[in-house]
């Protein structure tokens, strides 16, 4: 059936309501003037709400797990959040109205002063002590002008209580790193001096003892029982034995970090140099040394000598009965692995690899460790003679030129010693 002008006028008329209805609900909405409507359909009224503009804003404030306030242009107190308060300690009845002033620390008022007046034409921030009872509560606030939108400030006040005590303990730490400092500072003193004492006054006596016990024994046989001359063949033993122990004490004290000369340096010419030190040792002994072309690295000459002078001593002194013994020393660029396995993992600097083994009697591998500690010997001075010394002082020397140093043993089948050396400074 076809619908009349009049009809069809109609729906046109009510359409255009409908959209003008439509069009001032749309506008209400953007303003955020409009809570929620209402809509007919099928003569069922069915309610829609609306978050207003700034209510994402106004929880994101609620939760942000900082205090946040705003004050008037005089200091009074608007708006706060839950944060705030519960910052402070105080209920929020009891913060509603009351000046900012009244919270803030007396020593800090003259700088909230300014940083408030600094905000007024735009930001400012700083660090203050809020004041609340008994509470004493170090902040770091932010605050900015609100204007011209609102006659207020804002400010994000965040509790900076744990970060302050970790300060104190970062100053405590300090302040006992200083006075640690000043005790090493000290006891280098005092090393500097046993040096002295070392080298000189505790030297002479022995020398002395040495010098008569020599004058003594050099006398003709009938002029002493045999049971005096072996007694101060026993002096003479202990007083050499003694000596040997403060030399190599000295020289173990002496090996250190400071004041060295690194200068690239042919290890071959140092090897050859260590091998001639000890010609007497090595031609008495039978021992052969083989090795295999060695790099050029930064080092200190004189300490590189006595590493591997130390190390030569030691695969002679601890050779296998009946055999010369053989010492082969190889080297080559070391894996980066097994540098990160040293805990340089940061370190970005190439390292060489130089390798001593011998065919000596060897050792338990649950001492290797051990073996480079002061004073520590797998075998009592009667069976090898030594002080204990040598392989500390090698640790040190390595130490000293950031490498280090591990070694292998197997009872019977000889040690191996690895020394990792960095080719660049």
């Amino acid at each position: 059936m076809t619908e009349s002008i009049d009809d069809l006028l109609k729906k046109i008329e009510d359409l255009e309501e409908r959209l003008a209805d439509s069009e001032q609900l749309i506008d209400a909405i953007r303003a955020g003037e409009v809570d929620a409507f209402a809509v007919n359909e099928n003569n069922h009224p069915e309610i829609y709400t609306l978050q207003s503009g700034d209510y994402a804003y106004r929880i994101l404030i609620e939760e942000i797990g900082e205090g946040a306030i705003n004050i008037s242009e005089d200091g009074l107190i608007v708006y706060t959040n839950s944060s705030f308060v519960e910052l402070i300690g105080i209920p929020y009845e009891k913060v509603i109205g009351r000046f900012i002033g009244d919270f803030i620390h007396e020593d800090s008022k003259e700088k909230f002063v300014n940083l408030f007046n600094e905000s007024l034409h735009g930001r400012s921030k700083g660090e203050i002590t809020l004041s609340a009872g008994a509470n004493i509560i170090p902040v770091y606030i932010s605050l900015t002008s609100l204007q011209p939108k609102l006659a207020t400030v804002g400010i994000i006040v965040t509790d900076q209580t744990k970060i302050k005590l970790h300060e104190k303990t970062i100053l405590q730490y300090q302040k006992e790193l200083e006075l640690k400092n000043i005790e090493l500072a000290q006891n280098n003193t005092e090393l500097t001096s046993f040096t002295y004492i070392a080298s000189h006054d505790l030297q002479e006596p022995l020398r002395k003892i040495q010098t008569f016990c020599n004058l003594i024994n050099a006398r003709p046989n009938d002029e002493l029982p045999a049971l005096t001359r072996d007694y101060f063949q026993r002096i003479l033993k202990a007083s050499t034995r003694m000596q040997n122990l403060i030399s190599s004490l000295l020289n173990y004290s002496r090996m250190n970090s400071r004041g060295m000369d690194f200068e690239m340096t042919d290890l071959n010419i140092v090897l050859d140099d260590a091998s001639n030190n000890i010609r007497e040792l090595l031609e008495e002994s039978h021992a052969v040394i083989e090795h295999d072309p060695l790099p050029v690295i930064p080092c200190v000459p004189m300490q590189i000598n006595q590493l591997f002078t130390n190390l030569i001593i030691n695969s002679i002194k601890y050779k296998t009965a009946g055999t010369a013994p053989l010492i082969q020393i190889s080297a080559r660029p070391a894996l980066r692995d097994e540098i990160n396995s040293q805990d340089t993992a940061s370190d970005e600097r190439g390292y060489w690899k130089i390798i001593f083994s011998d065919n000596g009697i060897g050792f338990e591998q649950q001492y290797a460790d051990r073996i480079f500690e002061l004073f520590q010997r797998l075998h009592s001075r009667f069976e090898y003679e030594g002080t204990g010394i040598g392989l500390a002082i090698c640790k040190k020397i390595v130490q000293n030129h950031k490498g280090f140093i591990y070694a292998d043993g197997n009872p019977g089948h000889g040690a191996v010693f690895a020394i990792y050396l960095p080719s660049t400074r």
